[in-house]
């Protein structure tokens, strides 16, 4: 099932950054419409959900809120993985063990707050989603990216 992305009555941001969010969230589309095209599978989509908070923060609520946004699009949340702030995606073991659980087949895709819990660079970012979506796999987000 694919992930509604919400609209806001109002843009959250104006000129060049307002171009530069419409560009990630139409890669972003693009990339995980390959994956929502593909035939359907017998068994639900299993998706991770990521976190990245800062030390002595508890990430459960956010998990929470993830773990409700998965039922809504009948995914079955398989893994629960956090990192600290200030890492960047190569430096962040919980992303790379996210990454590799993708890579290898054990994961559909990844659920995550916003684009900043996986990198708040522009290209980071960028180059993560293009990852996440060359191995059939889609990266969904409860708060777009034109709406940071």
């Amino acid at each position: 099932m694919r992930p509604s992305t919400p609209r806001s009555s109002r843009p959250y941001l104006t000129g060049a950054a307002a171009l530069v969010a419409q560009h990630l969230t139409r890669r972003r589309t693009a990339l995980n419409q390959a994956v929502f095209l593909r035939p359907l599978s017998t068994r639900m989509p299993r998706v991770i959900s990521y976190v990245r908070t800062t030390p002595g923060t508890d990430p459960d609520p956010v998990f929470t809120r993830l773990r409700g946004f998965a039922r809504l699009h009948d995914w079955h949340v398989g893994h629960e993985l956090y990192d600290t702030a200030g890492d960047t995606p190569q430096e962040s073991i919980a992303w790379q063990r996210a990454r590799r659980l993708m890579h290898e087949g054990f994961a559909d895709g990844v659920v995550v707050p916003d684009r900043s819990h996986i990198s708040g660079d522009d290209r980071a970012y960028l180059a993560e989603i293009e990852f996440v979506g060359e191995r059939q796999c889609f990266t969904a987000l409860l708060v777009p990216e034109s709406e940071l």
